[in-house]
């Protein structure tokens, strides 16, 4: 991907790192679009009890399995220094997703700055087993076809938003993609735009306006999370 984009992207001020700690120490806007959900998830699972954790068992390379082992939720939740399990039944968590988050609350923290992050979600306090494989436009088995398909999960905004309550004191809202785009004035900006169009582009202009904001469609699918430091009181698009 670095290889399209240099060929693409002519601007020489423009720098890509293979790491956070890389960052100068200057204020830093994060803009994360659909970058959370591809991270690799762990599942567990609450059976009579006691918790498993979700493995993958192959008997050769095409047949597969999901095998549960019992787990100490207590051993990860003293590792992540937060209760991941109170009031769950299902977990579906991200180590990396923790990583990022908190190398980016550093960097705000020290330098200033805010995380946007756009995500497929959800915002109910019970997690779910959302994870899913989408193969030439098709949801397809996640068991089949590795290495073929595009495996994902819908992230829990109730979860990021307790992970971040634990990393320090900041100021954090959430919203669905709707609301956030209708607040920056998706809909005067078209109107703008739409006064010298011809009818078939103005159509088709509204046609993709409302893919992002209908609730049935991208409006609510979408959830929108702004992270900052207490003093900054920067609340556009919310």
């Amino acid at each position: 991907m670095q290889k399209i984009q240099k060929k693409n992207i002519k601007n020489q001020k423009i720098k890509w790192l293979d790491d956070l700690s890389k960052l100068d120490d200057l204020p830093s806007i994060f803009v994360a679009n659909e970058f959370f959900d591809a991270l690799p998830i762990k599942q567990f699972i609450k059976k009579n009890k006691v918790w498993h954790e979700r493995h993958v068992k192959f008997t050769n390379e095409i047949k597969s399995e999901y095998l549960d082992i019992p787990f100490d939720i207590k051993q990860l939740e003293k590792k992540i220094k937060f209760k991941i399990s109170s009031k769950q039944d299902f977990i579906e968590y991200s180590p990396l997703m923790l990583k990022y988050l908190k190398d980016i609350k550093n960097n705000i923290k020290l330098n200033g700055g805010g995380i946007l992050a756009i995500d497929y979600g959800y915002t109910g306090k019970k997690m779910k087993n959302t994870i899913q494989a989408v193969s030439k436009h098709k949801y397809i088995d996640v068991l089949k076809h590795f290495g073929n398909s595009d495996i994902t999960y819908n992230l829990s905004f109730n979860l990021v938003s307790q992970i971040i309550e634990k990393l320090g004191s900041f100021f954090q809202v959430t919203t669905t993609q709707k609301e956030f785009l209708t607040k920056l004035g998706i809909l005067n900006r078209a109107e703008i735009l739409s006064k010298n169009m011809l009818f078939s582009k103005k159509a088709d202009m509204y046609f993709r306006i409302k893919r992002l904001i209908d609730n049935k469609q991208m409006g609510s699918l979408f959830k929108i999370i702004f992270v900052t430091n207490k003093n900054n009181k920067f609340k556009l698009g919310f």
